[in-house]
């Protein structure tokens, strides 16, 4: 059963739209969302959370409206692993992770911390006593605590090291609890997610399996993202159409950067069937063939 699953919704603060309806499911095997800064990505986990409304559409949790599920139960199925600057600085590891546990199962916290690879004689420290790389392990260790079957990652490795985020990506990928991964890294997304949805200007462009998606992208905005990846011994990326265009107001909102823009592209693109996964964009055979 799906744990989550978005219809149609869309979401904003104040009477400003910023994620424009987007239906997606949280399905096993990893679902990531990818995207710049500002495309929404995290704007949409909130609302996966119960953290904002959404203006129009549902957010499902099983078969209940997430509006009328039990929260508690809720809670317990649905985690959500932020960086690891959200640790309190005052508590010390042991109690942060032990804050969801009942009283009688706190002796956990040490089974806990070595399931995350850690020494458990670090839950009487502080934050600022640990590595990046060991706070980010108690951010996870503390949302593994009730035992959730879904996992919300917003950016996990982002400021950790290469060789950390290697040991990060281990221990997600050896989980056994579905993920939806937010993030602007595509390596990240290959190793975690069976699926993806791209999303730019809050809207999903396209949506298919990851490996397909990033070994020959259908819209001209994945194909940017995965070509502005370094690679190592290779030329620097160059920059794809005017990076510097802000979204079209109307039409395609990526027409205004897009080097493969035509006249057509003033009229929005619905999302279609192209090479086994869904693409909003009149040019996709175009950018498949490229």
């Amino acid at each position: 059963m799906t744990t989550l699953r978005a219809e149609r919704v869309t979401l904003g603060y104040g009477r400003r739209p910023v994620v424009h309806d987007v239906s997606l499911d949280i399905t096993e095997g990893g679902v990531g969302l990818i995207g710049e800064s500002g495309s929404g990505k995290t704007t949409l986990a909130r609302a996966f959370l119960g953290l904002l409304s959404p203006m129009s559409g549902n957010i499902w949790y099983g078969d209940q409206n997430l509006k009328k599920a039990d929260l508690r139960a809720f809670r317990k199925d649905v985690q959500p692993v932020f960086q690891a600057e959200a640790l309190d600085p005052r508590m010390r590891v042991g109690r942060s992770i032990a804050e969801a546990l009942p009283r009688a199962a706190r002796a956990r916290v040490a089974e806990l911390l070595e399931q995350v690879g850690l020494d458990p004689e670090l839950a009487g420290r502080r934050p600022h006593q640990l590595s990046g790389g060991q706070r980010q392990r108690v951010v996870i260790a503390r949302a593994l605590a009730v035992g959730p079957r879904l996992l919300i990652l917003d950016e996990p490795t982002s400021a950790l090291d290469v060789t950390v985020q290697a040991r990060i990506l281990d221990l997600l990928a050896s989980l056994e609890t579905e993920r939806l991964l937010i993030t602007h890294n595509l390596a990240v997304v290959e190793r975690l997610c069976r699926t993806s949805h791209v999303l730019f200007a809050g809207r999903v462009v396209e949506s298919g399996p990851t490996s397909q998606l990033l070994a020959n992208p259908a819209h001209p905005y994945t194909r940017a993202l995965r070509d502005a990846v370094p690679r190592l011994g290779g030329a620097p990326p160059e920059a794809t159409g005017r990076t510097e265009a802000v979204p079209a107001a109307t039409g395609c909102p990526f027409r205004l950067r897009c080097p493969l823009a035509v006249p057509g592209c003033e009229q929005a693109p619905a999302p279609r069937d192209v090479a086994g996964r869904q693409v909003a964009c009149h040019r996709a055979e175009d950018v498949l063939s490229a």
